[in-house]
């Protein structure tokens, strides 16, 4: 049994979602369990509308969703030509829309959008996306069923960020899934979203259907998850940025969670969670060439050979500093300080120590400034704003030879603001202007993959 996740440009209109139906036709052997996206920018498009409405502008965020649905039906007439298919899912859809008006109205009435609101929102795209491919694979003649993620993908309530209940995930699955599958049926199932232990709705954080593949995976003992996206797999750096990548073969868990962590954008950062513990390979393939061998994610190597495999950027981070005004204690200082973040529910991108000083970046959106005056009652605060970071991720470089001489001799005259090594082995983070960004990264790519011949790791990304 393997687990295929599909992303929102995949499924973005008929002819994708066809391109879809194919690529599970022809995975039909290895019992695939389906997990969708919302269609391409469908989740904006729900935010937007939910925004808009806590802006008292109910008739304006009607309108914005039923643009959204009317897309919608138009994947639904140009997909299926069953027309009592059509009409069929056209009943469940007109009963969501209806539903959606009734947020809205609340929404503007009280002019306020909480979390646990703007969940329910968002889950719309998803559970719209997904009936039209259950559809689409049943017309094909694919037996499958459409599963309800509140079936089974039960979270905590924090909203907006909701995390599985996996002892629960697993019994529910096992009950509502594996009975399917066993009868030769196709599960069809949402990314993204989960309900609370009292059936409210949840998300589990932006672009987090691969999270969502990797827990039913891991629940379900899969034998691999797929994660099939637009790009060829990991490449060795972003090719908005820097020309003439390279894809990357085979990348170990802690290499893919760290270069996902630092800023690139084809895994969600916790996908690799739920998976390391059973050992479940993860591959990511590219929907638009489905015969491509894309990125396989699992053990390390046995080698144990030093060598950089990506480079991840973060254009925009925060860096901040706090040293004590007095030294009584280094301890009782780092708790001050952590205690803070704790509080704030931080996650520091990096941390950097001296013997009394602590500084840390931050990528998120909240009040840096009421974040600094509280770190104040702790020491000397300094913020340095407009910051960017480059990650050079690979296997075995702590203690590489060489590895920071050539680090920064590429990035010689770049104004460099922190520094972190060493903590995992995998990773070399510098924080430099964010300007620099774009410069530094193709340098540094250029440093390390300029002249690399390691065919048995690298390839050449599908174009």
């Amino acid at each position: 049994m393997i687990v295929m996740k599909f992303g929102g440009t995949s499924n973005k209109d008929a002819a994708a979602i066809s391109n879809v139906i194919r690529i599970v036709t022809a995975h039909l052997p290895l019992c695939p369990v389906v997990v969708i996206s919302a269609i391409a920018k469908a989740t904006n498009e729900l935010e937007q509308a939910a925004r808009t409405a806590a802006a008292g502008d109910a008739e304006g965020a009607v309108q914005l969703l039923g643009t959204l649905f009317a897309r919608h039906d138009g994947i639904l007439e140009d997909l299926l030509r069953d027309r009592n298919r059509i009409a069929t899912l056209r009943e469940p859809f007109a009963a969501w829309f209806g539903e959606l008006r009734q947020l809205v109205q609340g929404v503007a009435i009280l002019r306020e959008l909480t979390p646990r609101t703007m969940d329910a929102f968002c889950s719309y795209g998803e559970r719209l996306s997904s009936r039209i491919v259950a559809a689409g694979l049943e017309e094909s003649g694919v037996k499958s069923a459409w599963i309800d993620a509140r079936e089974f993908m039960i979270t905590d309530d924090n909203f907006g960020l909701a995390r599985p209940l996996m002892e629960e995930v697993t019994e529910r699955l096992e009950r509502v899934a594996r009975p399917l599958i066993d009868r030769g049926q196709v599960p069809v199932t949402q990314g993204f979203i989960g309900v609370t232990r009292t059936g409210v709705y949840t998300t589990m954080g932006r672009e987090s259907s691969d999270y969502s593949a990797s827990i039913i995976g891991a629940a379900m003992n899969a034998e691999r998850v797929q994660i099939w996206t637009d790009v060829d797999g990991i490449l060795t750096a972003d090719p908005r940025m820097v020309n003439d990548v390279r894809k990357v073969k085979r990348m170990s868990f802690e290499e893919a969670f760290e270069l996902s962590y630092f800023g690139a954008k084809v895994l969600h950062p916790s996908t690799m969670l739920p998976l390391l513990e059973k050992n479940i390979p993860v591959e990511i393939r590219n929907s638009r060439t489905r015969e491509g061998t894309g990125t396989l994610v699992d053990l390390p190597s046995a080698d144990g050979a030093a060598l950089v495999k990506s480079i991840a950027f973060k254009p925009a981070v925060t860096v901040v500093s706090v040293s004590p005004r007095k030294r009584l204690g280094q301890y009782l200082f780092w708790e001050g300080v952590f205690s803070v973040l704790q509080r704030w529910e931080i996650n520091a991108g990096n941390v950097s120590t001296s013997e009394y000083t602590i500084a840390f970046t931050y990528d998120g959106s909240g009040d840096i400034d009421a974040l600094a005056r509280q770190l104040e009652e702790h020491g000397n605060v300094t913020v340095m704003g407009g910051k960017g970071s480059v990650c050079i991720v690979g296997s075995s470089l702590r203690g590489c030879t060489g590895l920071l001489n050539r680090v920064f001799n590429a990035l010689a005259g770049v104004s460099i603001s922190m520094v972190a090594y060493g903590a995992s082995g995998l990773n070399v983070t510098v924080v430099m202007d964010g300007a620099q960004v774009p410069d530094a990264l193709a340098r540094l790519h250029k440093e390390f993959f300029g002249a690399e011949e390691r065919s048995d790791v690298f390839g050449v990304p599908f174009n």
